[in-house]
Protein backbone atom coordinates (compact mmCIF):
# COMPACT_ATOMS: atom_id res chain seq x y z
CA UNK A 1 0.00 0.00 0.00
CA UNK A 2 2.77 2.60 0.62
CA UNK A 3 3.69 2.41 -3.06
CA UNK A 4 0.16 3.28 -4.16
CA UNK A 5 0.40 7.07 -3.76
CA UNK A 6 3.73 7.12 -5.63
CA UNK A 7 2.22 5.14 -8.50
CA UNK A 8 -0.52 7.71 -8.77
CA UNK A 9 1.86 10.62 -8.26
CA UNK A 10 3.89 9.78 -11.35
CA UNK A 11 0.95 10.88 -13.50
CA UNK A 12 0.97 14.29 -11.86
CA UNK A 13 4.70 15.03 -11.78
CA UNK A 14 4.84 16.51 -15.30
CA UNK A 15 1.75 18.77 -14.94
CA UNK A 16 2.92 19.91 -11.49
CA UNK A 17 6.34 20.75 -12.95
CA UNK A 18 4.69 22.59 -15.87
CA UNK A 19 2.46 24.54 -13.49
CA UNK A 20 5.43 25.51 -11.35
CA UNK A 21 7.48 26.51 -14.41
CA UNK A 22 4.60 28.52 -15.85
CA UNK A 23 4.06 30.42 -12.60
CA UNK A 24 7.80 31.12 -12.30
CA UNK A 25 7.85 32.50 -15.85
CA UNK A 26 4.87 34.76 -15.10
CA UNK A 27 6.57 35.84 -11.85
CA UNK A 28 9.79 36.73 -13.65
CA UNK A 29 8.16 38.52 -16.58
CA UNK A 30 5.06 40.14 -15.02
CA UNK A 31 5.77 40.30 -11.29
CA UNK A 32 4.22 38.85 -8.09
CA UNK A 33 0.74 40.29 -8.67
CA UNK A 34 0.40 38.64 -12.10
CA UNK A 35 1.78 35.35 -10.75
CA UNK A 36 -0.80 35.39 -7.95
CA UNK A 37 -3.65 35.97 -10.41
CA UNK A 38 -2.36 33.10 -12.61
CA UNK A 39 -2.28 30.82 -9.54
CA UNK A 40 -5.85 31.78 -8.58
CA UNK A 41 -7.01 31.04 -12.14
CA UNK A 42 -5.21 27.70 -12.09
CA UNK A 43 -6.92 26.70 -8.84
CA UNK A 44 -10.26 27.93 -10.22
CA UNK A 45 -9.92 25.68 -13.26
CA UNK A 46 -8.94 22.64 -11.18
CA UNK A 47 -11.80 23.12 -8.70
CA UNK A 48 -14.41 23.60 -11.44
CA UNK A 49 -13.18 20.76 -13.66
CA UNK A 50 -12.27 18.06 -11.12
CA UNK A 51 -15.60 16.33 -11.69
CA UNK A 52 -14.99 16.63 -15.42
CA UNK A 53 -11.89 14.46 -15.01
CA UNK A 54 -13.95 11.71 -13.38
CA UNK A 55 -16.51 11.61 -16.20
CA UNK A 56 -13.82 11.92 -18.88
CA UNK A 57 -11.93 8.96 -17.41
CA UNK A 58 -14.92 6.69 -17.96
CA UNK A 59 -15.39 7.83 -21.57
CA UNK A 60 -11.63 7.66 -22.20
CA UNK A 61 -11.73 3.90 -21.65
CA UNK A 62 -13.63 3.57 -24.96
CA UNK A 63 -10.89 5.19 -27.01
CA UNK A 64 -8.01 3.49 -28.77
CA UNK A 65 -4.49 4.29 -27.43
CA UNK A 66 -3.91 6.64 -30.36
CA UNK A 67 -7.15 8.53 -29.71
CA UNK A 68 -6.31 8.72 -26.00
CA UNK A 69 -2.94 10.29 -26.84
CA UNK A 70 -4.66 12.78 -29.15
CA UNK A 71 -7.15 13.79 -26.46
CA UNK A 72 -4.44 14.16 -23.82
CA UNK A 73 -2.06 16.16 -26.06
CA UNK A 74 -3.40 17.90 -29.15
CA UNK A 75 -6.93 17.68 -27.79
CA UNK A 76 -5.79 20.05 -25.05
CA UNK A 77 -5.59 22.86 -27.61
CA UNK A 78 -9.35 22.69 -28.26
CA UNK A 79 -10.56 23.57 -24.74
CA UNK A 80 -7.63 25.89 -23.99
CA UNK A 81 -7.47 27.94 -27.17
CA UNK A 82 -10.73 27.00 -28.86
CA UNK A 83 -13.07 27.44 -25.90
CA UNK A 84 -11.19 29.98 -23.79
CA UNK A 85 -10.04 32.16 -26.68
CA UNK A 86 -11.72 31.53 -30.04
CA UNK A 87 -15.13 30.56 -28.57
CA UNK A 88 -15.69 33.68 -26.47
CA UNK A 89 -14.18 35.75 -29.28
CA UNK A 90 -16.85 34.49 -31.70
CA UNK A 91 -19.64 34.93 -29.13
CA UNK A 92 -18.42 38.45 -28.36
CA UNK A 93 -18.43 39.33 -32.07
CA UNK A 94 -22.00 38.04 -32.46
CA UNK A 95 -23.33 39.67 -29.29
CA UNK A 96 -21.59 42.98 -29.84
CA UNK A 97 -22.41 43.20 -33.54
CA UNK A 98 -18.73 43.59 -34.42
CA UNK A 99 -16.39 41.64 -36.65
CA UNK A 100 -14.11 38.91 -35.31
CA UNK A 101 -11.12 41.12 -36.11
CA UNK A 102 -12.55 43.94 -34.00
CA UNK A 103 -13.29 41.52 -31.17
CA UNK A 104 -9.70 40.23 -31.36
CA UNK A 105 -8.35 43.79 -31.26
CA UNK A 106 -10.48 44.50 -28.19
CA UNK A 107 -9.25 41.29 -26.51
CA UNK A 108 -5.59 42.13 -27.12
CA UNK A 109 -5.54 45.91 -26.71
CA UNK A 110 -8.73 46.95 -24.91
CA UNK A 111 -9.48 44.24 -22.31
CA UNK A 112 -12.02 46.36 -20.43
CA UNK A 113 -14.10 46.83 -23.60
CA UNK A 114 -13.72 43.12 -24.40
CA UNK A 115 -15.06 42.25 -20.97
CA UNK A 116 -18.11 44.45 -21.61
CA UNK A 117 -18.73 42.64 -24.89
CA UNK A 118 -18.30 39.28 -23.16
CA UNK A 119 -20.98 40.22 -20.64
CA UNK A 120 -23.37 40.79 -23.56
CA UNK A 121 -22.64 37.26 -24.78
CA UNK A 122 -22.82 35.72 -21.30
CA UNK A 123 -26.52 34.62 -21.40
CA UNK A 124 -25.96 32.62 -24.62
CA UNK A 125 -22.79 31.05 -23.28
CA UNK A 126 -24.44 30.04 -20.00
CA UNK A 127 -27.56 28.73 -21.74
CA UNK A 128 -25.53 26.51 -24.08
CA UNK A 129 -23.21 25.15 -21.38
CA UNK A 130 -25.94 24.82 -18.75
CA UNK A 131 -28.27 22.78 -20.97
CA UNK A 132 -25.42 20.56 -22.19
CA UNK A 133 -24.32 19.74 -18.63
CA UNK A 134 -27.89 19.34 -17.37
CA UNK A 135 -28.52 16.74 -20.07
CA UNK A 136 -25.32 14.89 -19.07
CA UNK A 137 -26.70 14.69 -15.52
CA UNK A 138 -30.23 13.66 -16.51
CA UNK A 139 -29.18 11.00 -19.03
CA UNK A 140 -26.86 9.39 -16.49
CA UNK A 141 -29.53 8.92 -13.83
CA UNK A 142 -32.61 8.39 -16.06
CA UNK A 143 -31.38 4.94 -17.03
CA UNK A 144 -33.58 1.92 -16.31
CA UNK A 145 -30.59 -0.43 -16.73
CA UNK A 146 -28.71 1.27 -13.90
CA UNK A 147 -28.35 -1.04 -10.90
CA UNK A 148 -25.66 0.63 -8.77
CA UNK A 149 -27.09 3.53 -6.75
CA UNK A 150 -25.47 5.93 -4.30
CA UNK A 151 -28.49 7.86 -2.92
CA UNK A 152 -30.76 4.85 -3.33
CA UNK A 153 -34.21 6.36 -2.59
CA UNK A 154 -33.67 9.12 -5.18
CA UNK A 155 -31.68 7.22 -7.79
CA UNK A 156 -33.98 4.19 -7.84
CA UNK A 157 -36.89 6.48 -8.69
CA UNK A 158 -34.89 8.28 -11.37
CA UNK A 159 -33.79 4.96 -12.83
CA UNK A 160 -37.38 3.70 -12.88
CA UNK A 161 -38.49 6.94 -14.54
CA UNK A 162 -36.00 6.15 -17.29
CA UNK A 163 -38.52 3.66 -18.68
CA UNK A 164 -40.46 6.65 -20.01
CA UNK A 165 -38.80 7.45 -23.30
CA UNK A 166 -37.28 10.94 -23.67
CA UNK A 167 -38.51 12.04 -20.21
CA UNK A 168 -35.15 13.69 -19.47
CA UNK A 169 -35.41 15.74 -22.67
CA UNK A 170 -38.90 16.91 -21.72
CA UNK A 171 -37.75 17.93 -18.22
CA UNK A 172 -34.76 19.85 -19.58
CA UNK A 173 -36.93 21.69 -22.12
CA UNK A 174 -39.55 22.53 -19.48
CA UNK A 175 -36.83 24.01 -17.29
CA UNK A 176 -35.50 26.02 -20.23
CA UNK A 177 -39.02 27.30 -21.02
CA UNK A 178 -39.56 28.36 -17.39
CA UNK A 179 -36.22 30.17 -17.39
CA UNK A 180 -37.01 31.81 -20.71
CA UNK A 181 -40.37 33.05 -19.45
CA UNK A 182 -38.67 34.77 -16.50
CA UNK A 183 -36.25 36.72 -18.73
CA UNK A 184 -36.73 40.08 -20.46
CA UNK A 185 -38.21 39.84 -23.95
CA UNK A 186 -35.00 40.82 -25.77
CA UNK A 187 -33.10 37.86 -24.26
CA UNK A 188 -35.66 35.10 -24.72
CA UNK A 189 -34.95 34.12 -28.31
CA UNK A 190 -31.16 34.15 -27.78
CA UNK A 191 -31.29 32.05 -24.62
CA UNK A 192 -33.78 29.59 -26.11
CA UNK A 193 -31.73 29.03 -29.28
CA UNK A 194 -28.44 28.64 -27.37
CA UNK A 195 -30.04 26.25 -24.85
CA UNK A 196 -31.62 24.07 -27.55
CA UNK A 197 -28.28 23.91 -29.41
CA UNK A 198 -26.59 22.71 -26.21
CA UNK A 199 -29.28 20.06 -25.68
CA UNK A 200 -29.14 18.83 -29.30
CA UNK A 201 -25.34 18.61 -29.33
CA UNK A 202 -25.35 16.59 -26.12
CA UNK A 203 -27.95 14.18 -27.50
CA UNK A 204 -26.17 13.88 -30.82
CA UNK A 205 -22.71 13.28 -29.38
CA UNK A 206 -23.81 10.68 -26.80
CA UNK A 207 -26.12 8.93 -29.28
CA UNK A 208 -23.28 8.56 -31.77
CA UNK A 209 -21.02 7.24 -29.05
CA UNK A 210 -23.63 4.73 -27.84
CA UNK A 211 -24.41 3.61 -31.39
CA UNK A 212 -20.84 2.32 -31.72
CA UNK A 213 -20.44 1.51 -28.05
CA UNK A 214 -20.08 -2.29 -28.24
CA UNK A 215 -16.65 -2.13 -29.81
CA UNK A 216 -15.61 -5.73 -29.19
CA UNK A 217 -18.50 -7.12 -31.24
CA UNK A 218 -18.82 -4.35 -33.80
CA UNK A 219 -15.44 -4.91 -35.47
CA UNK A 220 -12.52 -2.63 -36.11
CA UNK A 221 -14.36 -0.13 -38.29
CA UNK A 222 -17.17 0.44 -35.83
CA UNK A 223 -14.70 0.53 -32.95
CA UNK A 224 -12.90 3.39 -34.65
CA UNK A 225 -16.22 5.13 -35.24
CA UNK A 226 -17.20 4.65 -31.60
CA UNK A 227 -13.85 6.03 -30.50
CA UNK A 228 -14.23 9.09 -32.69
CA UNK A 229 -17.75 9.68 -31.40
CA UNK A 230 -16.51 9.36 -27.81
CA UNK A 231 -13.65 11.74 -28.62
CA UNK A 232 -16.17 14.27 -29.96
CA UNK A 233 -18.26 13.88 -26.81
CA UNK A 234 -15.19 14.41 -24.61
CA UNK A 235 -14.29 17.63 -26.42
CA UNK A 236 -17.87 18.96 -26.19
CA UNK A 237 -18.02 18.07 -22.49
CA UNK A 238 -14.68 19.79 -21.93
CA UNK A 239 -15.96 22.83 -23.79
CA UNK A 240 -19.09 23.06 -21.62
CA UNK A 241 -17.05 22.90 -18.43
CA UNK A 242 -14.61 25.48 -19.77
CA UNK A 243 -17.33 28.02 -20.56
CA UNK A 244 -18.16 28.63 -16.91
CA UNK A 245 -14.49 28.88 -15.95
CA UNK A 246 -13.83 31.35 -18.77
CA UNK A 247 -16.59 33.70 -17.66
CA UNK A 248 -15.41 33.43 -14.05
CA UNK A 249 -11.85 34.17 -15.12
CA UNK A 250 -12.89 37.50 -16.64
CA UNK A 251 -14.43 38.41 -13.29
CA UNK A 252 -10.93 38.05 -11.81
CA UNK A 253 -8.89 39.73 -14.55
CA UNK A 254 -9.30 41.11 -18.06
CA UNK A 255 -5.75 40.16 -19.04
CA UNK A 256 -6.21 37.52 -21.75
CA UNK A 257 -2.61 36.31 -21.46
CA UNK A 258 -3.00 35.55 -17.77
CA UNK A 259 -6.37 33.87 -18.38
CA UNK A 260 -4.92 31.57 -21.03
CA UNK A 261 -1.90 30.81 -18.83
CA UNK A 262 -3.78 30.07 -15.61
CA UNK A 263 -6.67 28.13 -17.14
CA UNK A 264 -4.36 26.35 -19.59
CA UNK A 265 -2.13 25.08 -16.78
CA UNK A 266 -5.20 23.99 -14.84
CA UNK A 267 -6.53 22.13 -17.90
CA UNK A 268 -3.17 20.34 -18.24
CA UNK A 269 -3.42 19.17 -14.64
CA UNK A 270 -6.99 17.93 -15.16
CA UNK A 271 -5.89 16.03 -18.30
CA UNK A 272 -3.25 14.14 -16.32
CA UNK A 273 -5.74 13.40 -13.55
CA UNK A 274 -8.09 11.98 -16.19
CA UNK A 275 -5.31 9.73 -17.48
CA UNK A 276 -4.51 8.54 -13.95
CA UNK A 277 -8.13 7.60 -13.22
CA UNK A 278 -8.42 5.78 -16.56
CA UNK A 279 -5.10 3.88 -16.56
CA UNK A 280 -5.34 2.83 -12.90
CA UNK A 281 -9.01 1.78 -13.28
CA UNK A 282 -9.73 3.79 -10.15
CA UNK A 283 -13.43 4.14 -10.99
CA UNK A 284 -13.87 0.36 -10.82
CA UNK A 285 -12.88 0.52 -7.15
CA UNK A 286 -14.29 3.94 -6.25
CA UNK A 287 -17.75 2.96 -7.42
CA UNK A 288 -19.66 6.05 -6.24
CA UNK A 289 -17.18 8.63 -7.51
CA UNK A 290 -18.87 8.76 -10.90
CA UNK A 291 -22.21 9.40 -9.18
CA UNK A 292 -20.73 12.29 -7.22
CA UNK A 293 -19.22 13.74 -10.40
CA UNK A 294 -22.59 13.67 -12.17
CA UNK A 295 -24.34 15.31 -9.22
CA UNK A 296 -21.67 18.03 -9.41
CA UNK A 297 -22.27 18.32 -13.16
CA UNK A 298 -26.01 18.71 -12.57
CA UNK A 299 -25.38 21.37 -9.92
CA UNK A 300 -23.05 23.26 -12.27
CA UNK A 301 -25.58 23.08 -15.11
CA UNK A 302 -28.36 24.45 -12.89
CA UNK A 303 -26.10 27.20 -11.55
CA UNK A 304 -25.18 28.23 -15.09
CA UNK A 305 -28.84 28.40 -16.11
CA UNK A 306 -29.84 30.14 -12.89
CA UNK A 307 -26.93 32.53 -13.37
CA UNK A 308 -28.66 33.98 -16.46
CA UNK A 309 -31.66 35.10 -14.37
CA UNK A 310 -29.46 36.24 -11.48
CA UNK A 311 -27.25 38.28 -13.82
CA UNK A 312 -30.31 40.15 -15.06
CA UNK A 313 -31.03 41.11 -11.44
CA UNK A 314 -27.42 42.22 -10.81
CA UNK A 315 -26.65 39.17 -8.65
CA UNK A 316 -23.42 37.31 -9.35
CA UNK A 317 -22.64 33.90 -7.86
CA UNK A 318 -18.99 33.68 -6.74
CA UNK A 319 -16.95 31.12 -8.66
CA UNK A 320 -15.62 29.61 -5.44
CA UNK A 321 -19.17 28.55 -4.54
CA UNK A 322 -19.51 26.55 -7.78
CA UNK A 323 -16.17 24.87 -7.21
CA UNK A 324 -16.92 24.19 -3.54
CA UNK A 325 -20.21 22.41 -4.34
CA UNK A 326 -18.45 20.11 -6.78
CA UNK A 327 -15.59 19.33 -4.40
CA UNK A 328 -17.96 18.57 -1.50
CA UNK A 329 -20.03 16.18 -3.62
CA UNK A 330 -16.90 14.45 -4.89
CA UNK A 331 -15.46 14.12 -1.37
CA UNK A 332 -18.72 12.62 -0.09
CA UNK A 333 -18.84 10.11 -2.95
CA UNK A 334 -15.14 9.31 -2.47
CA UNK A 335 -15.66 8.65 1.25
CA UNK A 336 -18.61 6.33 0.59
CA UNK A 337 -16.68 4.61 -2.20
CA UNK A 338 -13.74 3.87 0.10
CA UNK A 339 -16.12 2.60 2.79
CA UNK A 340 -17.83 0.36 0.21
CA UNK A 341 -14.46 -0.93 -1.04
CA UNK A 342 -13.34 -1.79 2.52
CA UNK A 343 -16.56 -3.68 3.18
CA UNK A 344 -16.13 -5.74 0.02
CA UNK A 345 -12.43 -6.39 0.71
CA UNK A 346 -13.03 -7.38 4.35
CA UNK A 347 -16.52 -8.90 4.58
CA UNK A 348 -17.89 -9.44 8.05
CA UNK A 349 -18.18 -13.07 9.19
CA UNK A 350 -21.60 -14.54 8.47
Amino acid sequence: MPALPWRYLRYLLVPLACCAAGLVIVLGSRGPSAAWIALVLLLLEVSLSFDNAVVNARVLDRLTPGQQRFFLTWGLLIPVFGVRFAGPLLMVALAGGVGVGQALDAALHHPAHYRELLELAQPRILAFGGMFLLMVFLRYFFDEAKTLHWFRPLERRLSAAGRIEALEIALALILLLLLDAALPGELRAEVMIAGVIGLVLQLLSTSLSEAFGDEEQAGARLAAGGGLASLLYLELLDASFSLDGTIGAFAITSDLTLILTGLGLGALFIRSLTLMLSREKALDQLVYLEHGAHYAIGALGLLMLGGIWLHEHAIELPEWLTGLIGIVLLLLSLTDSLRHHRRRSNPEPG
